[in-house]
């Protein structure tokens, strides 16, 4: 009896040749599907429809080589279990797939040949293929273990910065390069199907799954072709209008999707915006991300390896030059230790590598050319107490200073304004304007310069010792700038330091 096909989305039934395993309605709501949330991702539906994937106690028996631990996941392409080899004492992944592939009596042969292929791919960014077969019911592929998160997993926890995304995107290309050498395409890259262990290294999964299950081998004497194979969002147009026509490219696009949405955390759908608009990174990316997602295939970078090349040339850089020029052109120091969610000290100049934008130091105490913090020194600081060329805060000390408590060579102060121009309740300076003000020329309710003596601001100002006065300005003035100059150099020799120890 024929197995009824149901829908992905809604659990209606459907023809067997509908796209995607899903009806019509869901292909319009969800712009033609969406990906699974699971440990192994989605994909394309088994011909037979949907089935429950066996306890781990009834692969037991199938499987009697094998300690059957855990369901990892579920998805169009099989399901993952964990388990474990006795005679190796190590951890495996067991993929079984569907058992309604096995009624194709092309199958077989398409299995063995494509899985094959994919038992020859040896590199450190691939999950590994140790064995494959069919056992029972099920054809499976016994697998290398990743432990950790696949990285749909990864940008559900927390937002990706770019530098961890432009650190990730080079290892998948060399992944993506290596298999393209050797003839397989993979088909289905998203962020379910990328693997990140506890170490941090990168493993691509499911390498050629779409291809062997979706019934579009190149041959056609050996199965149909007309099927759309991927993971809508993440396929190329071709995959969707032209499968016959599919070749590394689409791996391509894909990976372009998947680089934009590590960079905005955003799918770019529709008319959507270059990365740089949603994010804070090098222009020059977009570029390298908008050729990835050219819609003509012709139109796109014709190697995987080149986008890794244009990305490093962007970003790699700086990283190659020696650790005392990378210094001379900026660093940064952040503490581990934080406070009110920012770091207790934030020392931070020069251009980041991964956005090529000037860094901005943010912390407890910031220093930087731009500064923001409760105590802020540099260029531009803002914070409770401010210390730059141009600083506003509530005490302000600098060039051009904005504050309730204001010094400089321009300073405006809601209480007190003291330098070269001065503004505030009580200014003093060579131009001082307020309401009490003492200076070279003044202006104000009571004031003593040059240009007026007004005697109650005599009397106001008659017990202000100016010695005193200066060595105030000099404290308030000197030593925050001798801290500023002192500090980065410190933390500056420690990074060097913690640089050498790491080599």
């Amino acid at each position: 009896m024929a197995t009824t096909r149901l829908c992905n989305g809604c659990l209606k039934a459907i023809p067997a040749d509908a796209p995607q395993g899903l009806c019509p309605e869901c292909l319009v709501k969800g712009g033609l599907g969406s990906e699974n949330s699971s440990k192994t991702a989605a994909a394309p539906t088994p011909p037979g429809g949907r089935f429950a994937p066996p306890a781990p106690g009834e692969l037991a028996a199938v499987f009697p080589q094998l300690e059957i631990l855990e369901l990892l996941g579920q998805g169009g392409m099989g399901m993952v279990y964990k388990a474990r080899q006795p005679h190796l004492d190590r951890p495996i992944a067991l993929k079984i797939l569907p058992p309604e592939f096995g009624r194709d009596p092309a199958f077989a042969e398409r299995f063995a040949r494509e899985a094959r292929a994919l038992a020859r791919l040896n590199h450190p960014n691939i999950v590994s293929v140790y064995d494959f077969g069919r056992a029972g019911d099920y054809y499976y592929f016994i697998m290398e273990y990743v432990d950790g998160l696949n990285l749909r997993q990864l940008e559900q926890s927390r937002r990706l910065t770019p530098k961890e995304a432009l650190t990730i995107i080079p290892k998948i290309c060399d992944a993506l390069q290596y298999a393209h050498d050797e003839g397989i395409v993979h088909r289905d890259i998203k962020p379910g199907n990328i693997l990140l262990d506890k170490k941090g290294r990168v493993k691509i999964a499911d390498f050629g799954l779409a291809k062997l299950i979706g019934p579009g081998a190149a041959d056609p004497a050996l199965t149909q072709s007309q099927h759309v194979m991927g993971t809508p969002h993440y396929m190329a147009p071709e995959q969707i209008e032209r499968p016959l026509e599919v070749d590394h490219r689409a791996d391509i696009y894909s990976l372009g999707v998947v680089l934009y949405e590590m960079l905005t955390g955003e799918l770019p759908i529709g008319r959507f915006a270059s990365p740089s608009e949603k994010a804070a990174v090098d222009v020059r990316l977009d570029e390298v991300v908008l050729r990835t997602l050219e819609k003509e295939p012709q139109r796109r970078y014709q190697r995987v390896s080149d986008v890794r090349t244009s990305i490093e040339s962007i970003i790699g850089l700086v990283d190659q030059l020696p650790m005392a020029v990378r210094f001379a052109i900026g660093f940064e120091y952040k503490s581990q230790k934080t406070l009110l969610g920012m770091p207790l000290l934030h020392i931070a100049y020069g251009m980041d590598p991964a956005t090529g934008k000037k860094r901005t130091a943010h912390g407890i105490v910031a220093m930087g050319q731009t500064a923001r913090g409760v105590i802020a020194m540099g260029g531009v600081a803002r914070g409770i107490f401010a210390f730059g060329g141009v600083a506003i805060g509530c005490l302000a000390v600098g060039g051009i200073t904005v504050g309730v408590i204001s010094f400089g060579g321009l300073a405006v102060g809601l209480l007190l304004g003291w330098g070269g121009l001065a503004a505030g309740t009580v200014a003093l300076g060579g131009l001082a304007f307020g309401y009490l003000a003492m200076g070279g020329f003044v202006g104000g309710v009571h004031a003593v310069g040059s240009n007026v003596a007004d005697p109650m601001a005599h009397y106001y100002f008659k017990n202000w010792d100016w010695l005193t006065l200066n060595l105030i300005n000099l404290a308030l003035v000197g030593i925050p700038m001798l801290i500023g100059f002192l500090m980065p150099a410190y933390y500056r020799r420690k990074l060097e330091r913690q640089e050498r120890t790491t080599r």
